[in-house]
């Protein structure tokens, strides 16, 4: 070995560029490399050397914090330095203890004393950008797995780091976000106002904490411009402009109500806009699109094509070969338009059937067609047409909201507000719209002083 190589920190006067102090952080010996993990730096010293540059930093930040006291708020009277106080600050991957000048009240007989801390000063004394990789991991995956995870980034454990935390600012982060929902969108938030809007409304159901309880269930809503849906290929769209709005709330359906009307605004809806609306035929979905009325030109529901062919796939499944053309042959029916026609062969097939399991199942099918009758359309035709008539065209909200996070750990159980407030940050992800606005999101979840 020859050289070495100094990692140096200078602290220089910006008037005459003289170097005031100087800091050797770390010295590497140079040499050469017997394999690929000789190459560099490891994760693990990348890590250390990142909080080497921290503490120098933060050793030069910590005394030119201004605590925002000048008098005694006792007496008014002078205050004095009385030596400093360690606080702890959190760091995306480094903990640190910051040295925050503490004062005293000039009369002795007061005897006034600041404590100081960075939590104090600045609301939180976490970094907002470890809050938001906190509660991404929260939001993707369980809490423990989160904790995991994060220590994997770091290395090693770090207790700001623990599920515990990771639980608590996913759910103040997403309550922060369902607050947002609520509100009327700025109008700098709204697009120019839509020819046509598509807004799709499907349900999920999620694992629930209570006894006597299986699931409790969450609606979910895509609202995207149709010139948004661009195609890959072939078999395949993309949208690439959506917003999702999702609740897990047991209020009648007020907050889901109130989340897809401040979606549609921002997507553009107006009294000259014609909307179509999808969902999947239960009553509670209709009951959120039906919301949408008054702030629309023209509406048009849809029973979404993608849970058609799902019930049938159910009970072909159940009744066997025996059945498929018959069943084929009502499909083609619904396909065309013609749900009564369905409803007859539907009806004609479980006269034939005398086996009452399989009769129950083709008995739901024929009530789930015969309760929506009325948004059954000319599918063929809409196809034909280029029309929306089916969610499967854009990326399954339900699937991509719900699924992967709530019900992939099947001993994973919920309650309503908990589970609510991790699907507004997935379904702020999904809308492409939380690297815009996560700073101010976390800022105000953590209590942050601007």
């Amino acid at each position: 070995m020859t050289h070495e190589l100094r990692i140096i920190i200078e602290k220089v006067s910006v008037s005459s560029q003289e170097v005031v102090k100087r800091d050797t952080i770390k010295v590497y010996d140079i040499q050469a490399p017997e394999s690929i993990t000789d190459l560099g730096l490891r994760h693990s010293e990348q890590i250390s050397l990142l909080e080497k540059v921290q503490n120098v930093l933060l050793a030069e930040q910590s005394v030119l914090i201004d605590t925002g006291v000048d008098v005694c708020p006792n007496c008014g009277a002078k205050l004095k330095k009385f030596g400093y106080r360690e606080s702890d600050f959190h760091a995306v991957f480094s903990d640190h203890k910051l040295r925050v000048q503490k004062h005293i009240c000039s009369d002795a007989e007061c005897g006034w004393q600041s404590s100081p801390s960075i939590k104090a000063l600045f609301g939180t004394n976490i970094h907002p950008d470890l809050a938001k990789l906190q509660c991404e991991q929260g939001a993707l995956y369980s809490y423990r797995e989160a904790e995991q995870n994060l220590e994997k980034l770091n290395c090693e454990p770090r207790r700001v780091n623990n599920h515990t935390q990771v639980k608590r600012i996913t759910n103040k982060v997403g309550e922060v976000i369902s607050e947002q929902n609520c509100q009327s969108p700025a109008p700098i938030e709204c697009a120019l106002p839509a020819k046509d809007l598509i807004v799709q409304v499907d349900g999920g159901h999620i694992p629930i904490q209570e006894k006597n309880k299986r699931s409790f269930e969450a609606l979910a809503a895509t609202l995207y411009r149709p010139e948004n849906l661009q195609v890959v290929d072939k078999h395949h769209r993309q949208l690439v402009s959506k917003t999702c709005v999702i609740s897990a709330k047991e209020d009648k359906l007020q907050t889901m109500k109130t989340y897809v009307i401040n979606a549609a605004l921002k997507q553009g809806i107006s009294r000259d806009t014609h909307l179509t609306a999808l969902a999947d035929g239960a009553n509670n979905c209709w009951s959120v699109l039906s919301a949408l009325q008054p702030y629309c030109g023209s509406w048009e529901y849809i029973l979404d094509w993608f849970h058609i062919g799902k019930k049938f796939q159910n009970v072909q499944q159940a009744l066997g070969e025996t059945f498929e053309e018959s069943l084929k042959s009502a499909k083609w029916k619904l396909w065309h338009g013609l749900p009564s026609e369905a409803l007859e062969k539907l009806a004609l097939l479980l006269d034939n059937i005398s086996d009452e399991k399989k009769k129950t199942k083709l008995m739901g099918l024929y009530n789930y067609i015969e309760s929506n009758q009325a948004y059954i359309v000319n599918y063929e035709a809409r196809a034909q047409a280029n029309k929306t008539y089916t969610s499967q065209v854009a990326e399954s909200h339900i699937e991509s909201l719900i699924n992967a996070r709530q019900k992939r750990l099947k001993k994973m159980q919920w309650t309503r507000e908990g589970a609510h407030q991790v699907l507004q940050i997935r379904a702020k992800m999904e809308s492409q719209e939380w690297q815009r606005q996560w700073h101010v999101t976390v800022l105000s979840a953590l209590g942050a002083v601007s």
